[in-house]
């Protein structure tokens, strides 16, 4: 493109006068509109930066000239940012010791907070902006620019540096902080006047380490900031041995809120209480508010310079999480007169020079929130800029100097740039540094000589800081610690609390003044962040499997062994004659014992010793008589035996200690390799295939170029050169024949002389091998597809292009970005018949081969082709793999199995193993009432209500039921009592019935006896209700049978009572009257009057809460217990009341009757019953309540059946008694006479 032209054209100024079919003029091909500012002198500096901090980029359809990006947001410190750099030149120009007679000029632009927009702004300051001139004969003078001060990002300057470095333009940055940017192989033209990251780094741990965090967590942003910046810190944190990571995360660049909360929900989880953050203001700003929003409290920030102006972040809703945060800041300095200078600043209406004055008067705008043009004025409402407001009466921060970080650093480089230019134009003629001692003018200067005098520049500013840079462009790195506080009135307030620097002879240094530190902690102190406490003295620490060194356990030192200091990563022994305390922590004195000569083991041992001695002694003398008699060993091994200096006559059948030391023979894996070793011949040799045979790997697909090999066969060195000369084949001719085409170097190295015409067919090389063509096949389709795109640019017809008013391009008129429009819509097929097209990023439909490695007997290797996996437009990605191809290098010839953990079966879950990766897992059996039916399930799975997990948990099986069924023993014992009971009632009924007319039937109403025989038969009969499945008219009938039957029974009783009470007061003088109203009527009347009461009520609670049957899960999670739910617990209690009622009323008159005459007195066996009765009833309430499921219908079964057992026999024994077997106490005469005599 142009600008690469441009600077081409500077750095080979020869390049003209040597073919005169060059054009005679340059032409930009294109040219960039941008927010600038300009001031013209003999040496122009250029400056970036980030006067608008956004950008807007139309969409790009590339069927008319691209549109270029609008630039939004205006940032008064940038601009302010971009004044530093106009005030320093100016300062430069007033002085007369710093570059005299010369005057510098500026040209700055905008970046816009855009890469695209920067980088279109460093090549518009390399190649200048003037659309066409005019080549001259020599091509002499220099660029637009010598140097360039910027960028802000270290992403753009990466970019920048990567293109003008390769012209030697010296760039001087002052924000970019990328470790990266050190190397001089990649940058080899860039400085600095801001610390790198690496120092960066070193300072922060060193702020941990000062105060014993060793345990962290790391922040970073999604760029090359925060990616080199990880790098950096986990590689120094790791050589340092001062702490480690708790986690690492990179924030998104946009508002993620999933990924947000999860790093949230990490921090929260974690337990390093310390967080490290290394990214932008726009990075952090989601972050903070995910941690508002989760209430975050807790911890430590440390933020990198990157916070150092972050004023969105000190704000009311974030300072009460950030308050107390430690942060590194670029060094702050003092810029005498900068002030007055900004007040100075006018905007030029007229536009002087050829460029424009556009920075100024957008900042003017937007101070005033006014227009200088005004149509726009009109357009946006407001007022009309005069040119001649007052700054001073702005609220601005844009005046506020007693801060300056950024602006301090740009003021550095602009100095740096002008000492190493003044030390160009002082050199001496034959003292310079250039080829023949040469120096250079400003005519002449080229920027690589700059960079020379750059790197060596060395000067101090007015403030006191010295300025120099190292062999990578880095300048003496310093730093201000800052400490953030929030003040009562709600104000933030940023203070210096320390510095860290390295100076030339003491190194890097850390000074923190702690007594101004504040702390967000309820203690005003550090907090403490350690993964493990320190180990005291006598333990030592013990690693913990899988995690970071940081996390360890204290282990005591085992006996005899001690550690004296804190954090001991091994115990020591104690020396020889002492032993280990109790604390393990210091050596005691042995208690002494020895074998004494005095005792009688001792004794022996001695006189062993001495004949022992006396043997070997002997033996000793036959050994050296006898010197050369050689030995042969068949078992000794030790390497030390082959010394024959030593052991003249030694010899082994055993091979030495030497020889079984050999390197580790790791088989059974399964290699998998990438397209990198698609040609790695050097694996593919004897020594490695026994390990690596059988290896899959990926490969570039392998295409065929019919008559390539004929090409090649035909290309000869063109010995006269044309143009653009030939020198790469004529190296690869040197090359393959070994020969020289100059006879300069050919008589300097030797050799033979190269003819052009050698016959290369004759060489064994892998040149002329076409078989596996890949990365020869890719540059085939590229240049193919560029081809096509060509071809359908021409074949279009006038009036129907792609192009603005449906134009076409012409070959004369063709423009690049024409191109890419058509490129965008190739699609071929090649003759090997493979698919050519590009999707929205630019990529072609991607096809790999999977290859497979033999080692063939013979000792060759072969790499045979088993399959493809490729992504087509229809199917999406697809693998095929011939499997009976692959050799797989394991005895049993199959795939190996290679997983983490077994695949969980049905039944179980897989539970993550914390601190592994996902592959690792153990398998959980699922809970009772669980299943999971798949293999591998991640969660089980609750069965329906009405079922239940299998034993195996893979399956829901059908819950069984529960209730009070005729077919157990409970239920079949409760219905044989029931019957019993109705069949004792029948047959008293037929006694009864039977003896009508006898006197102890006769007596007291035997209508009434009648009636209650028949409600004690209905409510054993009512009892069969209560067993069997629940249905809903059981369970309506049921109670309401019940609470009828019972009532009508006391009714009876009742009345029973009071007609014995009646007729023992109608016996007395005058009380004869009160029979009247105990009549056979009344009697009637009052039994139905009350059983209606109790039929009312059962109505009553039948219509409004009616029972209904019930499914209960809550006894048993395996049964369903089928149930009824009395609906009103209300109605229920009634019921119950009001038969007790009547319960206890009949009771209460039985009891006042019970010693009247034996001959009206029935009393006696009602009192009797209605205790039974009573009794029962009582027990039945917390019996009933207590029981659950089918036992509580049990329970009331048991309670009908045992209180109509109780009236039965003690209202009815006795009388059938006398009916049956006393016959002679059956009669009125028995009676009355027994009621005589006894009075």
């Amino acid at each position: 493109m142009c600008p690469y032209l441009t600077l081409f054209f500077f750095s080979f100024p020869t390049l003209y006068t040597a073919y005169s079919s060059f054009p005679s003029s340059c032409k930009l091909w294109r040219k960039f509109d941008l927010n600038e500012m300009h001031k013209t002198g003999d040496v122009v500096l250029g400056g970036l930066f980030e006067v608008h901090y956004t950008s807007v980029f139309p969409a790009q359809t590339f069927t008319m000239e691209p549109q270029q990006a609008s630039c939004k947001g205006f940032d008064t410190l940038g601009f302010r940012q971009a004044m530093s750099m106009a005030f320093a030149i100016n300062e430069i120009n007033d002085k007369s010791d710093l570059l005299p007679n010369v005057t510098l000029g500026y040209s700055l632009y905008d970046n816009c907070g855009a890469l695209v927009v920067g980088f279109s702004g460093a090549l518009s300051l390399a190649s200048g902006r003037e659309e066409q001139f005019l080549l001259q004969q020599d091509c002499l003078g220099s660029p637009p620019v010598l140097g360039i001060v910027g960028d802000s990002f270290s992403t753009s300057s990466i970019a920048i540096s990567s293109v003008l470095g390769l012209y030697k333009m010296p760039i001087v940055s002052y924000f970019s902080t990328c470790s990266c940017l050190s190397d001089r192989k990649r940058f080899p033209s860039f400085f600095r006047t801001i610390p790198s990251d690496a120092f960066q780094v070193r300072a922060m741990i060193q702020i941990l380490k000062h105060f014993g965090w060793t345990w962290v967590g790391l922040l970073v942003s999604d760029d090359d900031y925060g990616f080199h910046v990880a790098q950096s810190f986990i590689s120094n944190l790791a050589d340092s041995g001062e702490g480690c990571l708790a986690y690492l995360e990179v924030l998104p660049r946009d508002s993620e809120p999933v990924k947000l909360r999860r790093i949230v929900e990490m921090m929260k989880k974690s337990t390093a209480r310390v967080v490290m953050v290394f990214a932008h203001e726009g990075h952090s700003i989601n972050l903070m508010e995910e941690v508002v929003r989760q209430n975050v409290t807790g911890q430590q920030w440390i933020a990198s310079e990157a916070w150092t102006a972050a004023t969105l972040l000190q704000t009311p809703r974030f300072m009460p999480y950030l308050s107390g945060t430690l942060s590194i800041a670029v060094r702050r300095g003092e810029i005498p007169g900068f002030r007055e200078f900004l007040l100075q600043i006018r905007p030029d209406q007229n536009q002087s020079g050829s460029y424009g004055n556009s920075m100024v008067r957008y900042f003017w705008e937007y101070m005033f929130q006014c227009k200088f043009d005004r149509s726009s004025r009109v357009e946006a409402g407001g007022v009309l800029c005069t040119g001649q407001e007052d700054i001073e009466s702005v609220d601005s921060d844009f005046l506020d100097v007693s801060n300056l970080r950024p602006e301090y650093n740009i003021y550095k480089a602009v100095y740096a740039l002008a000492h190493a230019l003044d030390d160009i134009l002082q050199c001496k003629p034959g003292r310079g540094h250039f080829n023949g001692h040469s120096c250079s003018t400003v005519q002449t200067l080229e920027p690589w000589q700059l960079v020379n005098y750059l790197q060596q520049v060395n000067f101090t500013t007015p403030f006191g800081d010295e300025v120099s840079f190292n062999e990578n462009g880095d300048a003496l790195p310093i730093y201000d610690v800052m400490n953030w506080l929030w003040l009562p009135e709600g104000r933030t307030k940023v203070q210096n609390v320390g510095e860290v620097k390295r100076s030339v002879f003491k190194g890097e240094e850390l000074t923190i003044d702690e007594d101004k530190i504040f702390w967000n902690f309820d203690s005003n102190k550090p907090p403490r962040s350690v993964c493990s406490e320190s180990c005291p003295p006598g333990t030592r620490i013990a690693r913990k499997k899988g995690e970071p060194v940081c996390c360890f356990d204290c282990i005591p030192c085992s006996e005899g062994k001690i550690s004296n200091k804190t954090d001991s990563m091994e115990c020591t022994s104690c020396p020889e004659d002492f032993w280990s305390g109790p604390q393990r922590d210091q050596c005691i004195f042995k208690e002494t014992e020895f074998l004494s000569y005095h005792e009688p083991l001792g004794i022996c041992l001695t006189t062993t010793s001495l004949f022992g001695t006396c043997v070997c002694a002997v033996v000793l003398g036959i050994f050296t008589y006898h010197f050369h008699t050689p030995i042969v060993s068949y078992f000794a091994t030790c390497s030390c035996l082959s010394d024959r200096q030593q052991f003249p006559s030694f010899f082994r059948t055993i091979p030495s200690d030497a020889f079984q030391v050999v390197r580790q023979n790791l088989t059974g894996q399964q290699w998998i390799a990438s397209e990198a070793w698609t040609t790695a011949t050097v694996y593919q040799t004897p020594r490695l295939m026994p390990y690596l045979s059988g290896t899959l790997g990926i490969a570039i697909r392998r295409g065929e170029i019919p008559g390539f090999r004929e090409f090649i066969l035909q290309m000869r060195p063109d010995q006269n050169e044309n143009i653009y000369g030939n020198d790469m084949v004529r190296q690869f001719w040197e090359s393959t024949f070994q020969c020289k085409f100059n006879p300069v170097d050919w008589a300097e190295s030797g050799g033979a002389l190269c003819t052009g015409q050698e016959d290369m067919e004759r060489m064994e090389t892998e040149f002329l091998d076409l078989s596996n063509l890949r990365p020869e096949y890719n540059v085939y389709k590229a240049v193919y597809a560029l081809a096509y795109a060509l071809n359908d640019m021409l074949q279009c017809e006038p009036g129907r292009g792609p192009f603005s008013g449906h134009s076409c391009a012409t070959l004369q008129m063709l423009e690049p970005w024409q191109l890419v429009h058509y490129l965008q819509k190739v699609s071929f097929t090649t003759p090997f018949g493979d698919q050519v097209s590009f999707d929205e990023k630019g990529d072609a439909l991607p096809i790999y081969d999977v290859m497979n490695w033999l080692w063939l007997p013979d000792g060759r290797t072969k790499v045979q082709n088993v399959g493809e996996v490729k992504r087509s437009v229809f199917k999406g990605e697809e693998l095929t793999i011939d499997e009976d191809k692959i050799f797989w290098n394991f005895e049993s010839n199959k795939p190996p199995r290679s997983v983490c953990s077994e695949s969980c079966p049905p039944g179980t879950r897989m539970a993550r193993k914390k601190g592994e990766p996902v592959c690792c897992f153990d398998c959980i059996p699922c809970s009772e009432g669980k299943i999971s039916n798949k293999t591998d399930s991640m969660e089980c799975t609750s069965c329906p209500e009405d079922f239940w997990s299998s034993p195996q948990r893979d399956h829901c099986v059908p819950k069984k039921t529960e209730f009070l069924s005729y077919h157990e023993p409970l239920g079949i014992c409760l219905t044989t009592t029931s019957l019993l009971g109705t069949f004792v009632c029948t047959v008293v009924l037929a006694i009864f019935t039977h003896h009508r007319s006898t006197p102890i039937v006769r007596a007291n109403n035997s209508e009434l006896s009648f009636l209650l025989l028949l409600s004690l038969k209905l409510c054993f009969l009512c009892s069969l209700l209560f067993i069997g499945h629940p249905r809903l008219w059981t369970c309506q009938l049921r109670h309401a049978a019940f609470g009828i039957s019972f009532v009508l029974s006391v009714s009876c009783i009742l009345v029973k009572t009071m007609v014995v009470l009646a007729v023992f007061k109608a016996s007395k003088p005058g009380g004869g009257d009160s029979l009247k109203w105990f009549g056979a009527m009344q009697q009637r009347g009052t039994v139905i009057v009350l059983t209606s009461i109790q039929a009312v009520i059962c109505t009553a609670w039948l219509v409004s809460t009616s029972p209904a049957p019930h499914k209960n899960t809550q006894y048993h999670n395996d049964k369903i217990v089928y149930e009824c739910v009395v609906g009103s617990t209300v109605g229920f209690a009634v019921l119950l009341g009001y038969i007790g009622l009547l319960a206890i009323l009949s009771f209460l008159l039985a009891f006042l009757a019970r010693n009247l005459p034996d001959n009206f007195n029935e009393a006696k066996l009602i009192t009797f019953s209605m205790l039974i009765f009573c009794a029962v009833w009582v027990a039945f309430v917390p019996a009933y309540v207590n029981s659950p499921g089918k036992y509580a219908d049990a329970v009331e079964v048991f309670a009908i059946l045992a209180s109509s057992f109780g009236l039965l026999v003690a209202l009815f024994g006795p009388k059938c008694f006398i009916i049956l077997l006393r016959p002679e106490r059956n009669t009125k005469k028995a009676i009355m006479g027994r009621g005589t005599s006894k009075s």
